[in-house]
C-alpha cells in the first residue's frame, strides 16, 4: 500500500485507527463510527483487516462504552497487542494519540474522548445492548492444536484441508459440549474451550481433561479415515486455571462471549511447548494441578521459559496414555 501524509488531527476526522509505516507516514485509515464493536485481524471478516503474517486471524478488538471510551482487548493472539510499547493482557482504555501494536503492525488511535476511564466490569444483561465486560471469574481453559499442520496442508491440498478442519471442528464442538464445556473459538487448526467453575474447579478440570483425551482420540481416528497410517493426526493440549475476564465480544445485539486475560495467554504459550516425541501431549498449569490429587504419580513437574514472562513458569506434563490412566482412577465415570 502506498504511503500518504502523516495522520490528520483527531478534530478533523473524529475517532479512527491509522496504519503507519516505519517512517511514521499514514498508510491507511479506518474511521470508528456507528458501531459498538470493531475487530482487528488477518481474516477478511474483520472490521480492520491487517494482511500480515504476524497478525492473528482474530487478533484484537475494540469495544466502545456509552461514554465514548474505546477499550482495546487482545483475543489471545500469538504475537500480542501493545499500547505505547506495553503488552496488554486485560481490557485497556485508549487515549487519543496512543500507539497500538498489533504484532509488528503499528496503528495510531485518534479520538475525541480524552478521558481513559478504567474498563467497566459491571454485569449488564440488558437485551439488545452490547456488554463490554461481563465479570471476572475463575475458569479452566483448554487449548488443543493439531500438530504438523503445514505438512498436512501440503499432503492434502487446501480444499481437502478445509473440509477436514470443518469435520474436526464439528466433532470437537460435540465433545466439548458432552463434557460440560463451551467452545470459545476456533483459530485455524486450534480450539480454545472453557469451563467456568467458580470456587471449586476440580470437577471442571477433570471434565476438561476428559474432553482433551476424547479430542486426541477423535483426531487420530479422523486422520486414519482420511489418509490411513500415513496421515497420523495428533494434537497437543494445555490446561490452565485462573481468574479471567468474561466479556461479550459481539456487536449489533449479537451475544458472543469469550474469555481473556493473562491466564489465557499463558495457556497458548504452554500449548506451544507440547511435543509428542518427548512424551509431552498435555501440559497442566501449576494452578490447575493444584486442584488435583496424586499429580506426582501421573504427571511430571516441568518448568518452561515462556515468551513475555520474566520468571520461569511451573507446570506438569504427561502423555495421553498416562492421562487415560489418571482419569480411569480419579475422574467420575472414568475415561
Amino acid at each position: 500500500m502506498e504511503a500518504k501524509q502523516a495522520p490528520p488531527a483527531a478534530s478533523a476526522t473524529g475517532t479512527s485507527f491509522t496504519l503507519i509505516n516505519d517512517q511514521g507516514s499514514e498508510v491507511e485509515c479506518w474511521p470508528l463510527n456507528g458501531k459498538n464493536t470493531y475487530r482487528l485481524g488477518r481474516a477478511r471478516d474483520n472490521d480492520i483487516m491487517l494482511p500480515f503474517s504476524w497478525v492473528s486471524r482474530k487478533h484484537a478488538m475494540v469495544q466502545v462504552e456509552e461514554n465514548g471510551v474505546h477499550n482495546l482487548i487482545d483475543l489471545g493472539s500469538a504475537n500480542g497487542t501493545t499500547v505505547n510499547g506495553r503488552r496488554i493482557y486485560a481490557p485497556t482504555a485508549l487515549r487519543s494519540g496512543d500507539l497500538v501494536g498489533i504484532g509488528k503492525t503499528r496503528l495510531v488511535f485518534l479520538g475525541r474522548v480524552q478521558a481513559a476511564a478504567s474498563a467497566s466490569e459491571e454485569t449488564d444483561f440488558t437485551e439488545g445492548r452490547t456488554v463490554a465486560f461481563v465479570e471476572k471469574e475463575v475458569v479452566t481453559v483448554l487449548l488443543c492444536d493439531i500438530h504438523g499442520f503445514t505438512r498436512l496442508s501440503e499432503q492434502l491440498g487446501d480444499q481437502n484441508v478445509s473440509r477436514l478442519l470443518r469435520l474436526w471442528s464439528d466433532k470437537v464442538t460435540t465433545l466439548v459440549s458432552r463434557h460440560g464445556g463451551m467452545v470459545d473459538k476456533f483459530i485455524g487448526d486450534a480450539v480454545m474451550a472453557m469451563w467456568p467453575g467458580g470456587d471449586d474447579q476440580r470437577g471442571s478440570i477433570l471434565s476438561a481433561m476428559q474432553a482433551a483425551l476424547a479430542i486426541a482420540v477423535a483426531t487420530r481416528t479422523l486422520g486414519r479415515e482420511w489418509g490411513g497410517k500415513e496421515l497420523a493426526l495428533e494434537i497437543g493440549a494445555a490446561l490452565n486455571t485462573g481468574e479471567a475476564v468474561l466479556g461479550n465480544m459481539g456487536g449489533g445485539g449479537r451475544r458472543d462471549y469469550t474469555v481473556i486475560g493473562d491466564m489465557v495467554n499463558v495457556t497458548f504459550r504452554l500449548e506451544g511447548m507440547t511435543s509428542s516425541r518427548d512424551g509431552i501431549d498435555l501440559i497442566l498449569g501449576a494452578a490447575t494441578a493444584g486442584w488435583l490429587e496424586a499429580t506426582d504419580d501421573f504427571f511430571t513437574p516441568k518448568t518452561f521459559t515462556l515468551r513475555g514472562k520474566d520468571a520461569p513458569t511451573g507446570s506438569f506434563v504427561c502423555s495421553f496414555d498416562r492421562l487415560r490412566e489418571y482419569l480411569a482412577r480419579y475422574a467420575p465415570g472414568g475415561v
